[in-house]
């Protein structure tokens, strides 16, 4: 029966014409934001995706349209738009320093998707919100202290013997080193054994479930693309559409091997020197003990237990994921930079043969953190190729913009793109140059971040926990690579051109990969 007119065709005619004209006008609506409270907005937006449709659509990739978005105007900052979400673009050192520092207390959040209910890995510490995260950060920060890394370089240092032997394999039969599968074969290698306690060699088995688990929580898959960009651009879709943040399979994954770990070291009491042996601290004595202290006593009562299972879980999952891309890509660009350039790769040897004799050919921590130099190829490639090319926080209250009638209204999210601030020409001459010594102890940038900016883990409060374990695991892996061998490049990366990024890939993927002719010194 018709509501609005003798056919119930005309009705729903009325009814449809109604809904798009409303919807229309609410997209209108919502795409005047920044004009309505004054602020300056870049240009050509697609009213379904804002300034994120070339993502979306796989035209460029992602730290290209960090870049390009960033080399779009010159204003300090100025209004975007995710799905129908305002972002506020911040590309003024001094702001994006109040943010992530001196205001912190009002942008402590990311904004990023999490939703433990349907999705537990989603509750790791680089997604949670307020006095959670807080809680979690404080319980967590002692994991990762300079007792607690010396303890675990053992454990790096066995890793790097693997890699040593999977390099000797590929000299003696004349080889082609594919530099990002074999880092990211030897970054698995350490993350299970420093994160999970378990030995595994990915350099010799590729489909260990380690690594395959791996390729399936980062690849170039259409869903993960989508889900990496909605989680970032519009989160609350992600609980709409139940989305969850990693591939089910690989969800199952984790959980089986934290389940099967813990009550493993548990009934048999069982301790390591590694990152799970401290979330067990964390989950039955409510802290993580002494540098020098890894037992752990056991609680039999899980209501005294401080940490749940799905809790370890979420975290060893990002410790799982950030920790073995993050570092092998970064050892593959900081390689590929060293190999470019011969006199770098000969200082860098150089330093590693003068270090190691005075340290009676010993890795040590003391050793490895005695490789300045190496140290500062490794800063110069996080500059060049920082693995997230973007940091996003959340406004919690609104803020006013220093020196200006500006108001940042709460839950605007602001959009730092760190690519293109650390390949700007204005802080940094010769940008796409391969320069160590703007890290040493003479040029630092870090002695005046403001004015120079470098972020690539982040800064203030809630920067990379694990930042300092990172970097030692990429020195380390470098350092075994360098010591007994020399690389040249391909001859298709025998030029002056940039590396061109795979528009598929959420992270900085170079085009055709990364290959060396590998010999022995």
């Amino acid at each position: 029966m018709a509501l609005l007119s003798d056919s119930w065709k005309l009705d729903m005619f009325a009814f449809l014409v109604g809904a798009l004209t409303l919807a229309y006008f609410y997209v209108k609506y919502a795409y005047s934001y920044w004009e309505r409270k004054g602020f300056k907005t870049l240009p050509s937006y697609s009213y379904l995706l804002g300034h994120f449709k070339s993502l979306f659509s796989m035209e460029v990739s992602f730290g290209d349209w960090c870049k390009n978005i960033y080399n779009s105007t010159k204003e300090p900052f100025i209004g975007i738009y995710g799905i129908l979400r305002p972002m506020l673009l911040v590309r003024d050192p001094e702001l994006v320093r109040s943010i992530l520092v001196k205001d912190f207390a009002n942008f402590a959040d990311r904004g990023v998707h999490s939703n433990e209910d349907y999705d537990p890995l989603s509750g790791n510490l680089f997604s949670i919100t307020g006095q959670k995260w807080k809680n979690m950060r404080s319980k967590l920060t002692p994991t990762f202290t300079s007792g607690k890394l010396k303890g675990m370089i053992s454990t790096l240092n066995e890793c790097g013997f693997k890699l040593q032997k999977h390099l000797d394999k590929l000299a003696a039969k004349r080889e082609m080193l594919d530099v990002r599968e074999v880092s990211a074969c030897h970054s698995t290698n350490v993350i299970a054994s420093v994160a999970f306690g378990i030995e595994i060699n990915c350099l010799e088995n590729p489909n260990n479930e380690f690594r395959v688990n791996g390729r399936k929580a980062l690849d170039q898959s259409f869903m993960n693309v989508i889900r990496g960009l909605i989680s970032f651009v519009q989160p609350k879709l992600m609980s709409i559409l139940r989305l969850k943040s990693v591939n089910s399979d690989v969800e199952r994954f984790i959980m089986s091997v934290v389940k099967d770990n813990m009550e493993y070291r548990e009934k048999n009491n069982v301790s390591r020197k590694d990152f799970f042996q401290l979330l067990l601290q964390l989950r039955n004595n409510g802290t993580v003990q002494l540098d020098d202290k890894w037992e752990t006593v056991i609680k039999a009562d899980e209501k005294q237990k401080s940490l749940s299972v799905n809790e370890m879980a979420a975290q060893a999952f990002i410790f799982f994921v950030a920790g073995f891309e993050t570092s092998s890509t970064t050892l593959s660009f900081c390689l590929y930079e060293i190999v470019k350039n011969p006199e770098i790769q000969n200082r860098v040897i150089e330093e590693i043969d003068r270090v190691l004799e005075a340290h009676n050919g010993q890795f040590t921590y003391e050793s490895i953190s005695d490789m300045k130099y190496l140290e500062s190829c490794i800063d110069e490639t996080l500059r060049k190729y920082p693995p997230l090319t973007i940091l996003n926080r959340t406004c919690l209250s609104d803020y006013k913009i220093p020196n200006t009638n500006k108001i940042i209204e709460k839950g605007t999210e602001m959009f730092i793109p760190i690519f293109g601030l650390q390949r700007d020409e204005k802080y940094y001459e010769e940008p796409n140059k391969f320069d160590p010594d703007r890290f040493n102890e003479e040029n630092s940038v870090g002695k005046n971040q403001s004015n120079r900016p470098y972020y690539p883990f982040g800064d203030g409060p809630r920067n990379c926990i694990g930042m300092r374990l990172g970097k030692m695991q990429t020195k380390v892996g470098l350092v075994m690579m360098l010591q007994k061998y020399k690389f040249e490049l391909e001859d298709r990366l025998k030029s002056d051109r940039e590396l061109e990024f795979d528009s598929k890939s959420f992270l900085l993927n170079p085009i055709g990969g990364i290959s060396f002719h590998v010999k022995r010194r």
